[in-house]
């Protein structure tokens, strides 16, 4: 789709600055304004590109935009591959690597190491995940005594 060139509706170039397009569009809006030609339809719909040309050049910003989208839409940098560095959590995983995790889990969870994991904590009488002691030598205060 083609876009409009609003620098063509206020009869300005694109280089001009703000104060002219300014003046361009006071002495437009004057000269089609709706109350200066009652019943004139060709008056109001260029009356309404002028309003629209003046709120997109008006604007910074949007003209910014619109100035990009005339020429063809904003400019990309161009897709180049160049040297990357391979880290070990990047690169993909190998069948070592893939051994090694299974091994992993099948040492916590298959049966044999959730059963011996059973048996090991009914002969603990402390829990090995306990930190309370560690925590109040740290805080330098005493919690309250467990009843056994």
């Amino acid at each position: 789709m083609a876009v409009r060139n609003y620098y063509t509706v206020l009869g300005v170039g694109q280089a001009d600055s703000k104060e002219i397009i300014r003046k361009a569009y006071r002495k437009l809006a004057k000269q089609y304004h709706p109350d200066l030609n009652p019943g004139d339809e060709a008056a109001a719909r260029k009356m309404q590109e002028i309003g629209e040309a003046w709120e997109v050049l008006g604007d910074e910003e949007n003209r910014k935009k619109h100035d990009q989208e005339l020429a063809g839409g904003p400019k990309k940098k161009p897709f180049t591959a160049g040297p990357t560095k391979t880290t070990p959590q990047s690169r993909p995983m190998t069948e070592a690597d893939f051994y090694n995790m299974i091994h992993n889990f099948d040492s916590v969870l298959s049966p044999d190491a959730i059963k011996s994991s059973a048996e090991k904590k009914k002969d603990a009488d402390a829990n090995p995940m306990d930190t309370t002691a560690m925590f109040e030598r740290f805080m330098g205060f005493q919690g309250p005594k467990k009843k056994k």
